[in-house]
């Protein structure tokens, strides 16, 4: 069995990466990791949004699976602590005789020792008590059988945890920012960077990671090791270094930046900017991208490290997004979730297989977040039909440039709201076409072949409605196949068989 590192990013577009046809944002290593890849083209996320992406990737389920549909503070979020199961993916590792081991963002669970239920709170009452923390119940990393770290709740960039303090303090390193941004967005903010790159949260993680793996590489077995940054999910902060490529730069608007919103739904007004002109959202652009050249320049120097201490060839590199990132498109929306937009459900996927290595080669079957986690095991030893018992596949096969005459020929994101304001989705691709159930407002259809760039919704075309029908159904098969508890009702709301 091989080694596997698994890294992933939070909130990153796929446009970001020269590999996906990106050529502003500068990304140089993963470019290079690109060319010994599998690069999947068509890799969608279970739902656009941290806490229920990442409770995906553990648990091989869609979050109306898990009853993680939300963030964790948020008012549709059934739990606020991953439930621990004998097939998550660290317990199922573990079983395998792998040393597995994690650093970065977890999402997925806060313990007693940070209540940073105050994400739900200022919107509410607070003095409430959640049923996890009465029983004692803690999802961190170590709980479920992880080797590495407890980052707790959501961490805010990470720089406000102990272990991040003691590590700037060892090291005599401060982290210092200076010309913040705020304004346009309610939440998002962009800064400078220009304290030492050694003082940033990126270079403490890919430490982290160093830390572990070399500790795992000393022993008989083979080790899993999952890093997860942070970035580049906003604050957008970059080092000079990287904020210097692109700060006198002229970028131009998105393709369907100026889209008016006619005939979409009413709801994506509720991620809309403060200002809709392209001069206020470019700064934040050009920290966004500083931010994930900084990131790029991490994963650099752990692949150099797994070069010089030969395990670059022995080690399945995967390399993903939990879900994408808005940045202004279509008129100005900002953030994520109530949108099923490209550029929020569709994630980056590279693989760098163990073993021989071969030149890059594209994958365009469509492939989700359930699917990584029946893939890491697939790998890991554990057998196949075991590993596709939830709601994943393990592309594998395709890996091996493999025909699997049954794939997946569909793939689906869900979202059921964020903060406190609850809508249900549903989104399917299927060939050419997506189609978005919006409960209680316009459903959307796009034809990505004629439309990239989802300007002209479709829905109410004539000429498009047996299109619209066959997706409709093609969804409500897809629900059924997947215990989806929303088919009854959509079934009876869009009249389909």
């Amino acid at each position: 069995m091989d080694n596997v590192l698994f890294i992933l990013t939070d909130q990153q577009r796929t446009d970001t990466m020269g590999s996906y046809g990106g050529s502003v944002c500068r990304t140089p290593n993963l470019d290079a990791l690109s060319e010994d890849s599998v690069v999947f083209t068509n890799a969608y996320t279970s739902c656009p949004i941290c806490t229920p992406a990442r409770a995906s990737l553990q648990s091989g389920y869609y979050p109306f699976n898990v009853g993680m549909q939300s963030n964790m503070y948020g008012s549709n979020c059934l739990i606020r602590e991953l439930p621990d199961d004998p097939g998550l993916l660290s317990r199922q590792l573990v079983q395998q005789g792998y040393s597995a081991g994690y650093t970065g963002k977890w999402h997925l669970g806060h313990g007693k020792s940070i209540l940073d239920t105050e994400d739900f709170r200022r919107y509410g009452k607070r003095t409430i008590q959640f049923p996890e923390f009465q029983h004692g119940i803690r999802s961190l990393p170590t709980d479920l059988g992880y080797e590495g770290d407890d980052f707790p709740g959501h961490g805010d960039g990470g720089h406000g945890y102990p272990q991040y303090a003691d590590y700037l303090a060892e090291n005599g390193l401060s982290f210092e920012t200076v010309n913040t941004l705020s304004g346009n967005f309610d939440v998002h903010t962009a800064a400078e960077v220009v304290s030492p790159i050694e003082s940033t949260v990126d270079y403490y993680l890919t430490e982290r990671a160093i830390h572990y793996i070399d500790r795992f590489r000393r022993r008989q077995r083979p080790f899993f090791f999952a890093l997860n940054f942070w970035g580049p999910h906003e604050p957008y902060l970059a080092p000079t270094k990287h904020l210097d490529t692109y700060r006198d730069m002229k970028l131009e608007p998105w393709p369907n930046f100026h889209d008016d919103g006619e005939g979409k739904p009413s709801i994506h007004r509720a991620r809309m900017a403060n200002s809709q002109e392209w001069e206020a959202f470019e700064p934040y652009v050009k920290h966004y991208y500083g931010a994930m050249s900084a990131i790029d320049e991490q994963i650099g120097r752990l692949i150099a490290y797994l070069k010089a201490h030969d395990l670059y060839d022995n080690t399945t590199i995967i390399f993903s997004s939990d879900h994408g990132e808005s940045l202004g498109i279509h008129g100005g929306l900002s953030d994520k979730a109530f949108f099923m937009y490209e550029e929020t459900c569709r994630i980056p996927l590279l693989v760098k297989p163990a073993g021989q290595r071969h030149a890059t080669r594209e994958e365009s079957r469509f492939v989700n977040s359930c699917d990584i986690h029946a893939t890491i095991l697939d790998m890991a030893g554990v057998a196949r039909d075991a590993a596709e018992q939830r709601d994943g596949r393990s592309f594998v096969p395709l890996l091996r440039g493999e025909d699997i005459a049954d794939w997946p020929d569909c793939a689906v994101t869900e979202c059921s709201g964020l903060e406190n304001v609850m809508f249900t989705q549903r989104m399917i691709r299927y060939k050419h076409y997506k189609y978005v159930f919006n409960c209680g407002d316009t459903d959307e259809l796009y034809d990505l072949q004629r439309d990239p760039h989802e300007l002209h919704n479709l829905v109410q075309e004539p000429d498009c409605a047996d299109t619209l029908a066959q997706l409709r159904g093609k969804l409500a098969e897809w629900m059924a196949a997947h215990q989806d508890g929303l088919l009854k009702l959509f079934k009876r709301m869009r009249s389909v068989a």
